[in-house]
């Protein structure tokens, strides 16, 4: 009888005689008709063999029939060639797949308990695969959800929009200074009234897949205003093209205690120097987007406080600003950045400036497109004293 019944599922699974996602339905009816199986029997079958169903058209999706489960495939990769001419060093030319990833993000049990694994398969010279996110998300109601696990810490606006939807080929090296990275920890969020949306929690504080190696933590905390609609996390360039005028407003604090030298690598080359230090950094948005048009401007100031006796506090500073306009359709838009980025405000002539532009061409929007931008950067190394390069990137991505 199993073996049966296990022929039946299967004919009905690939829908042989009858209509597509009717097949099951209407084979297990006839057996209860004919009353090989019960009513209940039939139920049992209907809930194992068959369910699931598409969730969406256009994603590699699913979702149970009685919704309690959903589940999209996604990802995205892009492959890169950059040129750097030097001032004084030899220049270079490379080709590289710069980023590889997948995942896998939906409901389980109920719609407001969300989960989301993320894996990098590639990334510029990291190789090997690599957890990035794994988390559960729930929402005891719009203004309070709880999230636990690993993924981005909500420090910030640039670093927490995806590295798939940037008006640039890359993020800026402001936040790439200044953000948290990934890191494991737990969230408190929601959304409020007014288009007010708050993130805080607690964190490692040691990085991307590290546990704790003492008692300190990071403590993020980050309010976003966006009063007219949108988010500036969605993405960068304004491809929705608002009717009316989109405004945005984001404010962060973190406090990192006792992180380490041999963590956070954006913090490596002062912590070695300084030892185990507190972290204290505060950053501001502000952005607006309208018809095609967005200008965004973020800036970041931090404090490093070390450990060591006799060895003084460092504070850096940096902000960036860049705009970008759709000048033919939702097709082709044009960018500009400008940032700036002072290591230690106690010294002088060692800032870092940089400006430059963009073209995109978006043939699927962020799905299918391909940039192209070029910068001029100049580093100071000390009184008159400075090193230029000329960098050229061009990337295509293509995701789903």
């Amino acid at each position: 009888m199993r073996q049966i019944v296990g022929v039946l599922a299967v004919l009905a699974t690939l829908g042989v005689g009858a209509r597509p996602g009717w097949a099951r339905v209407d084979l297990l009816e006839r057996l209860e008709q004919k009353g090989i199986i019960t009513a209940a029997e039939r139920k049992e079958l209907e809930a194992q063999q068959a369910p699931a169903v598409p969730a969406a058209p256009n994603h590699l999706s699913y979702r149970s029939r009685d919704g309690r489960f959903s589940g999209r495939i996604y990802g995205y990769g892009q492959v890169r060639y950059t040129f750097r001419e030097l001032e004084d060093a030899e220049n270079q030319s490379s080709f590289s797949v710069q980023r590889t990833r997948v995942g896998l993000k939906g409901h389980a049990f109920r719609k407001n308990l969300k989960y989301k694994v993320y894996v990098n398969v590639y990334s510029g010279n990291e190789k090997g695969t690599d957890l990035f996110d794994f988390f559960g998300d729930y929402a005891f109601a719009p203004w309070f959800a709880v999230k636990a696990g690993a993924y981005k810490v909500p420090y910030g606006v640039q670093w927490n929009v995806s590295a798939s939807k940037l008006q640039f080929v890359e993020r800026s090296g402001v936040d790439a200074t200044f953000r948290f990275d990934r890191d494991t920890g737990v969230t408190v969020h929601g959304k409020l009234a007014g288009g007010l949306s708050y993130d805080a929690g607690v964190f490692n504080g040691e990085g991307r897949n590290r546990n704790n190696s003492g008692d300190g933590h990071l403590y993020v905390g980050r309010v976003v205003w966006a009063p007219l609609g949108g988010s500036p996390l969605a993405g960068e360039p304004s491809l929705k093209r608002p009717d009316r005028p989109q405004v945005f407003l984001a404010a962060s604090v973190a406090y990192d205690d006792d992180v380490a030298s041999h963590t956070r690598k954006n913090l490596n080359g002062r912590l070695t120097a300084l030892g185990t230090s507190d972290v204290v950094s505060l950053g501001g948005f502000a952005g607006v987007a309208y018809r095609g048009f967005s200008l965004r401007a973020e800036g970041h100031r931090r404090r490093i406080d070390p450990k060591a006796d006799g060895v003084d506090d460092e504070t850096a500073t940096g902000l960036y600003v860049q705009g970008g306009a759709l000048v033919w359709r939702d097709v082709v838009e044009v960018a500009g950045r400008y940032e700036f980025f002072d290591p230690n405000t106690d010294e002088s002539d060692d800032l870092t400036q940089s400006y430059g532009m963009a073209l995109n061409v978006f043939f699927n929007g962020h799905r299918n497109k391909i940039q192209a931008d070029w910068f001029r950067i100049r580093d100071q190394d000390g009184p008159g004293s400075a090193a230029t390069e000329d960098r050229f990137r061009v990337q295509y991505q293509v995701a789903f």
